[in-house]
């Protein structure tokens, strides 16, 4: 299984069109292998996935993609996959470090948009989750480094799915 397969699917699209999964959280599915469908229960019924997701471990899943924020310990564990897959079939760079990322994002950018980069703390006691890249289409990487260096790897990647036509 792997992202490039699970990515066209309309968006609400109800879990049970997607492989088997387990849950992680109220809003996290995990495939297996890293891969996870991203829910919002708000949106129907049969837990409708507005994306797909890898994550380097399901600690990873959690903190990257929980909803309400991660409340728990920050000491990540090991990473369970990696490397992270491949984009290259949504045309990104082969290999997916942070300066690569951030280099290719911004070449897509039409405008400048200073908060393409950004970090994500926790509200209730200021700790660090990530620093996300907003990337274009619907692409989204999560740094563990709170200052990221360049060949850096994501520990985790949505992709949101088309809307449907």
């Amino acid at each position: 299984m792997n992202l490039a397969s699970l990515v066209s699917v309309a968006r609400w699209t109800p879990r049970t069109a997607f492989p088997p999964s387990q849950e992680i959280s109220n809003r996290i599915f995990s495939c297996g292998e890293g891969i996870y469908l991203l829910t919002n229960p708000r949106r129907g019924e049969g837990d409708p996935v507005r994306g797909v997701g890898w994550a380097e471990s399901d600690y990873w899943a959690r903190r990257a993609w929980d909803n309400p924020p991660f409340t728990g310990d920050l000491q990540a564990p090991p990473p369970q996959w990696q490397p992270p897959p491949s984009l290259e079939f949504l045309g990104r760079p082969q290999r997916l470090s942070f300066k690569a990322v951030c280099e290719y994002e911004r070449s897509r950018l039409k405008v400048p948009d200073p908060t393409m980069v950004s970090g994500y703390y926790r509200v209730t006691d200021g700790a660090f989750l990530s620093v996300r890249v907003t990337g274009a289409d619907g692409v989204f990487y999560d740094y563990a480094d709170n200052e990221p260096k360049p060949e850096d790897l994501p520990a985790a990647i949505e992709v949101r799915l088309p809307e449907r036509r």
